[in-house]
């Protein structure tokens, strides 16, 4: 197997299923999630007038 392969077939699918797994978690335990706060970066290509409420 090769690193693409590896962390094609492997590390990138088992690294999404715990991010997933653990935002579904923390939301049904009640934490206010949502897009806003994990893609922030995103915000600096908002038009201006249109950033989120937090």
């Amino acid at each position: 197997m090769t690193g693409g392969e590896y962390a094609r077939d492997w590390a990138l699918p088992q690294f999404n299923f715990h991010l997933i797994t653990a935002y579904g978690v923390l939301r049904n335990s009640g934490v206010p999630l949502g897009k806003a706060d994990y893609v922030q970066h995103a915000f600096a290509y908002l038009r201006p007038g249109t950033m989120p409420n937090a």
